[in-house]
């Protein structure tokens, strides 16, 4: 009996281990069967147009992309504005988008240009300037339905930018936040919670972030707070000139200089004058660290330029021309600030060389002004808005480091000097101007004249103006 019940009791053991093996195998095969389309579910995507028109369009596109949640695409301004135009809106919507009466085959185009460009809906803006005479943009969102707008109102332009933003993000950003598809680490953050509650045991808790999936979301924070602080970047406004990565500047310029001594003790001293003989200049900027959220850097830029007047010729009475060289170079360095909505304040410091040599016959060399300045410089600069335009303000302290000719012939010679800038700065398309400035130095000297002097003299004044028509790029 003993014999006969164990192998009864075997056999019951194998046929059940082998019930249990065929379900596995079952179960297993259909989780290979099933899993492939679980996985290739595709997550969804959405994005929208933002097109602007008017004053200073681009400026406005950017506050409202820097609003745009990150879930949401925006589709290119030249794709969406070739849709525009298929649609058969070829010319700037202008005030009739703010007349409900007379905008509506303008409404109807700009929602089937959102259907052609395949997205959810359009911000569409007015840069203009109302019956009060104050600056706003009119924005509305148009999407697929016909009813009312979602969005249907304007934003001042005048007050400062913070006031500005917040304003666009109140009136687009319940909206956005509608259409705009979830995070996807806010999902991967949920499937962890669930898979750290699942497993219970904490045996593989550390790598689900202690079980209940924070390592992930604390991961998601611990960059947010970098970026933040600038480690992972900032949105830079194009062609701003408040967070420009670099400008260029070509222009001609017509020079002059007045050369004068004060006191003059003895007969051989010549001074000298000459106005209106053109230049070419180039100048440049370089903000290296523009696009980043690091508040001291990202404003500190370099600078350069270069000026040098063309065929210019000197003479002494009615004597032969004589070749002269003028040219002058900048090196240094800027510190931006934005000041209120659109203004500009730079600190600079840096070098100058400044040459004015006139090649004289050894009869002469002694009585000509020859300079060859090595200045530093340090001074203040603002840009500032007025109306459509911008008023170029500058100052400047010279400290020359090397004077050169004209002040070794004099004993006990000291040089000091100032500059200043003023102009219009005039926009001409976007990233583009045309600049009208003008550029005066003065340099003044003392002299301590002995009786035994060959030259004598109590002191001198030596001045360059520079009148400059100038184009400028700036990115």
């Amino acid at each position: 009996m003993r014999k006969l019940t164990r192998f009864t009791t075997l056999s019951l053991s194998l046929s059940l281990c082998g019930r249990i093996l065929l379900g596995l195998s079952a179960a297993t095969a259909a989780t290979f069967a099933v899993s492939p389309v679980v996985l290739a579910a595709p997550k969804a995507s959405k994005s929208i147009a933002v097109h602007i028109e008017g004053p200073n369009a681009d400026a406005i596109r950017d506050d409202i992309l820097a609003i745009v949640p990150k879930t949401l695409e925006v589709v290119e301004p030249a794709a969406f504005s070739k849709s525009l135009k298929g649609a058969g809106q070829t010319k700037p919507v202008g005030d009739a988008l703010v007349m409900k009466a007379q905008r509506k085959k303008a409404i109807d185009r700009i929602r089937k240009a959102g259907k052609a460009a395949k997205v959810e809906g359009v911000i569409y803006g007015v840069s203009r300037t109302n019956k009060k005479k104050k600056k706003e943009v009119h924005l509305v969102y148009v999407d697929e339905n016909a009813g009312d707008l979602a969005v249907d109102s304007a934003v001042p332009l005048g007050g400062s930018e913070d006031a500005r933003k917040k304003a666009l993000e109140d009136l687009l950003g319940p909206t956005l936040a509608q259409i705009a598809p979830p995070p996807a680490d806010d999902e991967d953050k949920k499937d962890g919670e669930g898979n750290g509650e699942g497993d219970g045991d904490g045996q593989d808790g550390g790598e689900g972030g202690d079980g209940d999936g924070d390592g992930e979301g604390g991961d998601g924070e611990e960059k947010a707070a970098e970026d933040e602080k600038g480690g992972g970047g900032a949105k830079r406004k194009r062609n701003d000139v408040r967070s420009a990565l670099f400008s260029v500047e070509l222009g001609v310029e017509f020079v002059g200089r007045w050369f004068d001594y004060s006191d003059p003790l003895s007969q051989n001293l010549r001074p000298y004058s000459v106005f209106g003989q053109p230049a070419l200049s180039i100048s440049g900027e370089l903000y290296p660290l523009a696009g980043t959220n690091i508040a001291v850097l990202k404003g500190l830029g370099i600078t350069a330029g270069y000026a040098r007047a063309l065929g210019l010729n000197s003479a002494v009475g009615d004597g032969d021309p004589l070749s002269t060289t003028y040219q002058r170079i900048n090196l240094g360095l800027r510190q931006r600030l934005s000041i209120g909505e659109s203004s500009v304040l730079g600190i600079s410091a840096g070098l100058r060389f400044l040459t004015f040599e006139i090649d004289a016959p050894e009869a002469l060399a002694n009585t000509v002004p020859n300079v060859s300045y090595t200045i530093f410089r340090a001074g203040l600069d603002a840009r500032l808005p007025l109306g459509p335009v911008a008023l170029a303000l500058g100052a400047d302290y010279l400290m020359p480091l090397s004077s050169g000719p004209v002040y070794d012939r004099f004993t006990g010679a000291s040089v000091q000097g100032i500059g200043a800038t003023a102009g219009v700065l005039i926009p001409v398309a976007t990233g583009i101007e045309a600049r009208l400035l003008v550029e005066y130095a003065r340099f003044f000297s003392s002299f301590q004249p002995e009786l035994t002097d060959d030259y004598a003299a109590g002191g001198a004044t030596d001045q360059y103006l520079g009148i400059r028509l100038a184009g400028a790029y700036i990115y």
